[in-house]
């Protein structure tokens, strides 16, 4: 097992405004964290994120989808307020496109993740496998 959590984009450095997008956490960082914007972050009293113990490739992989799937939520709040940001147009696109192929290898190696996955078959393949939150 190889628990590099997925960092693509973590090089955006840029004062916020509707031309720039802020200086951002990398997914895995502003995912535990539950904000993808540095400046918009703060602490609560003594409060740390906690890690994340990665017990199998499954739940790796899923990780991954999930921080990628949050990083993407996040960048589109700012997209509804910045809609012609290309940065962030660029950035939100490379996450979409990481959170595709993501997607696509685990339902390739685990079947369906979502009853309107490309994966899925009548009658409805996706209930005959495990949850992606269900332990083996």
């Amino acid at each position: 097992m190889n628990y590099n959590y997925y960092e693509p984009f973590n090089n955006y450095n840029m004062p916020m405004s509707p031309n720039n997008i802020d200086s951002l956490f990398g997914s895995y960082e502003g995912y535990l964290k539950g904000n993808l914007f540095k400046n918009l972050y703060s602490e609560y009293k003594n409060y740390k994120p906690s890690t994340i113990k990665i017990n199998s490739d499954k739940e790796e992989l899923l990780f991954n989808i999930n921080q990628i799937c949050f990083a993407m939520h996040e960048l589109n709040l700012y997209l509804d307020v910045y809609p012609n940001n290309e940065q962030a147009l660029n950035l939100y696109s490379n996450y979409q496109s990481t959170y595709n192929d993501l997607l696509n290898t685990y339902q390739e190696k685990y079947g369906p993740i979502n009853n309107n996955s490309i994966k899925n078959q009548i009658p409805f393949s996706w209930v005959n496998t495990n949850f992606p939150w269900e332990v083996e």
